[in-house]
């Protein structure tokens, strides 16, 4: 069995196989037979990963997708291991042991044999329909535990466990630990075992006594045998909108949280049993911590997952904004900046669609829905050239390359970057990143810090817009500034400096405890701007008191957290950028002004936003989740901070790259912190300049990566 394990080098984080130490640059396909190993190998990728599935039945239970690969379960300690066996011969090809490396993503959701036999131990919904195995099973997780032992016993078997250096663990709806669905608003999980865990998760809570738990929720249960997971009408519909109230609502918040907390157990449960399996030698990751989910999505107790030491990685797609439209950021789905503080690289799925990507049902029609079109949509587009490919490649992996993230590049169908450019760009980008990785990676150049609460979808109720506009409306907004930021969970608040950033922001923080308190205190100087945005603001905390709190029987409609009403104001964005759902309802608030107080928006009410200053510090508040990318810009300034553009454009940044895509046509002014040069890393050519600024002509979705040469700080 190969030795592998995670390694932190300067500011990125490397794979260690017996003292030798790898970038982590991948490739995966779904279709190993229309793979392009040999291609990537050749372009000097040597590490692969490879989907393995334990069940028989298709990745997502929404769309009807049927299985990719047959599932080499077959029973109770009964196993066809053909399939991976011929997967992995086509990843290794004619590369002899150490020469490349597999790390196979095992999904272990449950095959349909297992559901027969152990019927009480499935997901069910409200009616009583069976979807999953409930990842609240301890029969599930100690069968998969035990299959997962003789996995491990099969690679050393065959001699596999020479080229295998670590797992994936997947699980649930699209392999992401993602609670799944038949349609929309079918709720989980009302089984025996969720059932059963609610009940315990209630004693522990509420310290064993039904008293306290019936002033909680307001009822009047005799015993906790009594406590059941809340009906669809308690978790379907709010009190204020679509943000829930605590003195009405506790039931709900409970669950939710459980749920949450559930889903992130269930996941480091299953890599403590890989751990297990590969006799804790080897490398073991998993999907989650997507902050891009609403309450019933599983994803939001990632600080469980985070800070487990048998999760050594962590993974997810890049946010499927506007359907990957160009000319926008595609945020990470979760806390990255997070999971490195707790030492564990984040590997981004580059799924990226090209010219080249077809629909499903041209390259793998055994998988395709038998009826459903559900793969033919927009998402599943890529750009209609070449260069637009380009232009989106190399987004990506300039996010993850200032940003300091691992990549595997996910062919899905196969065949997405068979172009001899497409692949020039493979050869040039891997050798890039294995220079950058080696040596050290780089510093983030971020001056902006963003704090997210993971506690805040409990408060949220399921099918409501609002956690779509707290994440793809946030990020795209934040990704439009012209400046990078790093995105932390707020539980993390006591672990990140505040030294390198002049501004941060809270977005919907909903509760503080003292130590976040305490943490805030050290943000509070450096005439820095902290911004609180969201209706959970705490006047304790951000010093402005509210004309009118949460729960008031009046409601506002912001429409995608842009202001529509205040045609006057130059913060906020009159015409919103983009209209795809009804706004989210959210509590009315209003701020006392005081003399000195700027008004940043207002309306007959008072006012939305603005900005007090204190001795040293700033401080901004918003009833909004968030403002308009002008806004967040003007406030970046008055905290002194670094802007790489100022035209809405992409940009990343770190000391040793800026990165800018473009979101229009025209010329962009890309500006350099002190003074120096700027070198575009894909032609090598030197950008004219004046040392302060370059100026150049761009194309919408086009990207320019370039090398910064410090001659002045």
């Amino acid at each position: 069995m190969i030795d592998s394990r995670i390694v932190r080098h300067g500011e990125t984080f490397l794979l260690d196989i017996g003292g030798e130490r790898l970038p982590l640059y991948a490739y995966l396909t779904y279709q190993p037979e229309n793979g392009d190993y040999e291609a990537f190998r050749e372009a000097g990728v040597r590490l692969f990963f490879c989907t393995v599935y334990a069940g028989d039945r298709g990745i997502n239970q929404l769309s009807g997708i049927r299985p990719f690969r047959p599932g080499f379960w077959k029973g109770y300690g009964q196993y066809d291991f053909t399939q991976p066996d011929e997967d992995f011969r086509r990843i290794a090809g004619k590369s002899a042991p150490g020469e490349i490396y597999i790390i196979p993503r095992l999904m272990v959701e449950a095959p349909s044999w297992w559901d027969a036999q152990n019927p009480d131990e499935l997901a069910r919904d409200a009616h009583g329909t069976p979807l999953h195995q409930s990842f609240m099973s301890q029969k599930w997780l100690k069968d998969v535990a035990d299959m997962m032992a003789d996995f491990q016993r099969w690679l050393e078997d065959s001699g596999w466990d020479r080229y295998v250096a670590g797992w994936h663990i997947a699980a649930g709806n699209t392999e992401e630990f993602l609670l799944p669905s038949h349609r929309a608003g079918q709720l989980t999980d009302y089984s025996r075992p969720a059932t059963i865990a609610f009940r315990d998760w209630c004693r522990m809570k509420y310290y064993a006594n039904i008293a306290r738990l019936n002033r909680a929720w307001k009822q009047s249960l005799d015993t906790f045998e009594d406590v059941r997971v809340p009906a669809p009408v308690k978790r379907l519909h709010a009190v204020r909108g679509d943000v829930r109230d605590e003195a009405w609502e506790q039931q709900a918040i409970d669950y939710y949280t459980f749920q949450n907390e559930a889903v992130a157990k269930a996941v480091t449960h299953l890599c403590a049993a890989a751990k297990r399996a590969t006799r804790f030698r080897q490398v073991i990751g998993a999907f989650y911590g997507y902050v891009s989910g609403g309450p019933d999505s599983g994803q939001h107790a990632s600080r469980i997952v985070y800070t487990c030491r048998d999760v050594d990685f962590i993974a997810s797609p890049f946010c499927y904004t506007d359907n990957r439209a160009p000319g926008i950021d595609w945020q990470l789905q979760g806390a990255a900046d997070s999971a490195a503080l707790h030492g564990k690289p984040w590997f981004a799925e580059a799924d990226i669609r090209t010219c080249l990507s077809r629909p499903l049902s041209q390259c793998m029609p055994h998988a395709d829905p038998a009826v459903s079109r559900a793969y033919d949509g927009p998402v599943w587009w890529g750009p209609d050239s070449v260069e637009g490919s380009l232009g989106q490649m190399l987004k990506a992996f300039s996010r993850v390359l200032t940003h300091n993230n691992a990549i595997w590049w996910f062919d899905m169908w196969g065949g997405w970057y068979r172009e001899p450019r497409l692949m020039a760009f493979q050869r040039l980008a891997c050798d890039l990143y294995r220079t950058h990785a080696l040596a050290g990676g780089s510093r983030s150049a971020a001056e902006m810090a963003v704090f997210m609460d993971d506690a805040c979808f409990n408060r949220m109720r399921p099918g409501s817009p609002l956690p779509f506009e707290y994440s793809h409306g946030l990020f795209r907004t934040l990704g439009a500034v012209g400046a990078p930021y790093r995105l932390y969970m707020a539980d993390d608040l006591t672990l990140v400096s505040p030294d390198d950033f002049r501004m941060a922001v809270f977005v919907g923080l909903c509760a503080w405890t003292p130590e976040q308190r305490t943490a805030l205190a050290a943000w509070k100087g450096a005439d820095r701007v902290l911004a609180f945005w969201g209706p959970w603001t705490d006047p304790s905390v951000t010093g402005v008191e509210p004309l009118c709190l949460p729960g008031t029987e009046d409601l506002i409609r912001c429409q995608g957290g842009h202001r529509s009403q205040n045609e006057d104001s130059l913060y906020f964005s009159d015409k919103p950028e983009r209209q795809t759902v009804p706004g989210p309802q959210t509590p009315v608030l209003r701020w006392q002004e005081l003399p000195g107080d700027i008004i940043l928006a207002s309306d007959a009410l008072g006012p939305q936003a603005l900005l007090r200053r204190f001795a040293g510090y700033a401080v901004q508040v918003d009833a909004a989740l968030y403002p308009s990318a002008d806004g967040i810009r003007a406030l970046l300034n008055d905290a002194g901070g670094q802007l790489n553009t100022c035209e809405g454009d992409v940009a990343y940044a770190s000391a040793s790259h800026i990165a800018v895509h473009a979101a229009s046509d025209g010329v962009k002014r890309i500006h350099i912190p002190g003074k120096g040069t700027l070198t575009d890393e894909m032609t090598g050519d030197v950008l004219p300049g004046n040392e302060s600024f370059v100026d150049v002509r761009m194309k919408k979705g086009e990207t320019l990566l370039l090398k910064l040469t410090k001659t002045m700080d």
